[in-house]
């Protein structure tokens, strides 16, 4: 009899917490979603998931990509933890410092996802940003602001104008969304 691959459950790593191991393989699945949709460059965006309380205590702890990693090559054991966890993989700094300062500054921001999709470079690259002009722009009316790109995101200073700018966030001039 063949055992249907969809039931089988990777046991927990030894000395991980089983919220800890259940959000890594939330945050690795995602990955692959954002991959199959081809909402990926490369191996330049990130998707990071706050740890659940049971594991990080009142730590705003979260997990983030290993860089250089392509979105279909992470997995839920190779996820690199806020405190450098011995991941054998290195992060990406400007991700780093997006993430914590959005993870830090904002209690509900659970997943915070950064990606240059096609339509988000297009908005991006407008200098009157997202027009609401349609039915699908007009789910975010009030909900979107745009943050004037100041170049790669690595110095930690530029984080608490990111959070100024609002909840959903577009860069002018770095096409993120």
């Amino acid at each position: 009899m063949q055992r249907d691959p969809a039931s089988a459950t990777v046991p927990v790593p030894a000395g991980m917490h089983a919220d800890e191991w259940a959000a890594r393989q939330q945050l690795a699945a995602c990955y692959r979603i954002f991959a199959m949709l081809g909402w990926t460059e490369m191996i330049y965006n990130h998707i990071t998931l706050r740890l659940p309380a049971s594991v990080s205590g009142v730590g705003k702890h979260f997990l983030i990509n290993p860089f250089g990693l392509h979105y279909t090559e992470v997995t839920a054991s190779n996820l690199a933890g806020e405190v450098l966890d011995g991941s054998r993989h290195p992060i990406n700094p400007a991700g780093y410092v997006l993430h914590s300062t959005i993870h830090a500054g904002i209690e509900g921001a659970h997943c915070v996802m950064h990606t240059h999709t096609t339509a988000g470079v297009a908005v991006a690259s407008l200098a009157s940003g997202l027009s609401q002009s349609n039915f699908y722009s007009a789910q975010l009316h009030d909900m979107v602001a745009f943050h004037d790109s100041e170049g790669i995101t690595i110095h930690a200073e530029e984080g608490p104008r990111v959070l100024l700018s609002g909840s959903a966030v577009g860069w002018y001039g770095d096409g993120g969304e």
